[in-house]
């Protein structure tokens, strides 16, 4: 699929980006801008230890079969991460190939401050599908390029359950009345251990309200898409969660979201249920040390097609409109994106690869784990609804206002009904100030 290439005026003073950032130029014709650069390039992304450690293989590899281009990686933990890419690209100095999550593509795209990769010589497209590459876009551009896809899915600790002796319950008709008394069951039964985690970011409210024919956006409005009712429902499933499910207590859930990776609750065996994407499968084992499986999300009806779920674009490259050597980094993300080598080191850490030549390429160098992966994203397949557009211009930051709310409600300092308006006021500001 090839794009038109997207045309944009510079704007001398810049544009306020909701995360903090002024960008002075806008546009992603920075293909054209190829010819100059001296082959430097930095590679920024989050996660794991064992994230950190393939992609430092990826740069070794690529810089040995592409002499000239030098590749500097860029890394940190996902909070810490956004607030460091919004600070260097204030000020000019971004990293030039960006791993990107779908909360900013458009944020950053909107503001001009990534480059354009259907524009881009030196990036083959053709292996990726439409409808992957859609979920890139923004208006006439391509501004992120999928790693993979991944669903959003609830981890057991079967360890703990076997301890607890709590049976796995069936994923394919539980509901949440049921993960409540799964959770209070096996918390009254192990010391120090809670039953389940919150699941309370934006990504878990975009669940709940699609189980509710909802969504988080109207995306072709431009706005809010949910009535409030819904989100009240939402916060009070949170406060069911603290109080029926005996899970963490507001203390221990703001301490939770203030944490590493490893140091939460499922990784360090502290609660035998939590939220994941479907690609931290391999890092929740490995940290945790125990038997971590998936399963899907539970329904108010109990039926699989009801739950909610969809599969996300895991990350994306992107490229920065500012970066040092186009030519370059169009190269590295070709690398990323057709390269077997890249992929086998990858493997499913990503997401399971939209290019179908990678996906078979790594199928012979998967752990149990990641055939695990890929097996349970092709079972849930039947019950996958579409998939969210990337979320809109102005929303960046929308993650950080739903956890702020939801520590007012499981602090009691505010109740639903007051957390959902004055959320809903918020998020709808930044969008229409977007």
């Amino acid at each position: 699929m090839k794009l038109s290439r997207r045309s944009r005026a510079a704007t001398a003073a810049g544009l306020a980006i909701t995360l903090g950032l002024t960008l002075g130029a806008c546009g992603s014709n920075s293909g054209d801008a190829a010819a100059e650069g001296d082959g430097n390039i930095t590679f920024s992304w989050w996660g794991s230890d064992p994230r950190h450690k393939a992609n430092e293989a990826i740069m070794e590899s690529f810089m040995a079969a592409n002499e000239g281009i030098t590749v500097k990686g860029d890394y940190s933990d996902f909070s810490g991460y956004w607030d460091k890419l919004a600070t260097t690209t204030a000020g000019g100095d971004a990293p030039d190939v960006i791993t990107m999550d779908e909360k900013y593509l458009q944020e950053y795209a909107g503001r001009g401050a990534l480059a354009d990769l259907s524009a881009m010589d030196g990036l083959d497209l053709s292996k990726f599908d439409d409808a992957s590459l859609a979920l890139g876009e923004f208006e006439d551009g391509l501004y992120g390029l999928s790693t993979g896809q991944n669903a959003y899915v609830v981890m057991i600790n079967e360890d703990l359950f076997k301890q607890a002796g709590v049976e796995i319950p069936d994923d394919t008709t539980w509901t949440w009345d049921d993960y409540y008394k799964i959770s209070a069951e096996i918390s009254s039964k192990l010391d120090g251990v809670a039953g389940t985690d919150y699941g309370a970011q934006d990504v878990d409210l975009r669940v709940w309200l699609r189980q509710q024919g909802e969504s988080l956006y109207n995306e072709e409005a431009g706005e809010v898409g949910y009535s409030n009712e819904n989100v009240e429902s939402w916060f009070q499933h949170l406060l069911d969660v603290r109080d029926v499910a005996k899970g963490p207590s507001a203390a221990e859930y703001t301490e939770g979201i203030s944490g590493t990776f490893e140091a939460g609750a499922v990784p360090t065996n502290k609660a035998a249920m939590g939220w994941y994407w479907s690609n931290q499968l391999s890092a929740l084992r490995t940290a945790s040390g125990s038997n971590i499986s998936m399963l899907r999300a539970p329904s108010d009806s109990g039926k699989a097609e009801d739950n909610g779920m969809y599969y996300k674009a895991s990350m994306y490259w992107s490229v920065s409109a500012k970066a040092s050597d186009p030519e370059a980094a169009a190269t590295f993300v070709n690398y990323l994106a057709n390269n077997e080598d890249a992929a086998k080191k990858m493997l499913v850490d990503r997401g399971v690869p939209v290019n179908p030549d990678m996906a078979e390429a790594i199928k012979p160098e998967l752990s149990e784990s990641d055939q695990t992966v890929v097996a349970f994203l092709d079972e849930i397949r039947p019950d996958m609804a579409d998939a969210p557009k990337p979320s809109p211009v102005g929303a960046g930051g929308v993650q950080d206002v739903v956890k702020r709310y939801v520590s007012n409600v499981l602090f009691d300092t505010m109740t639903p009904e007051e957390a959902t308006e004055q959320m809903t006021n918020e998020i709808a500001g930044m969008i229409k100030a977007g």
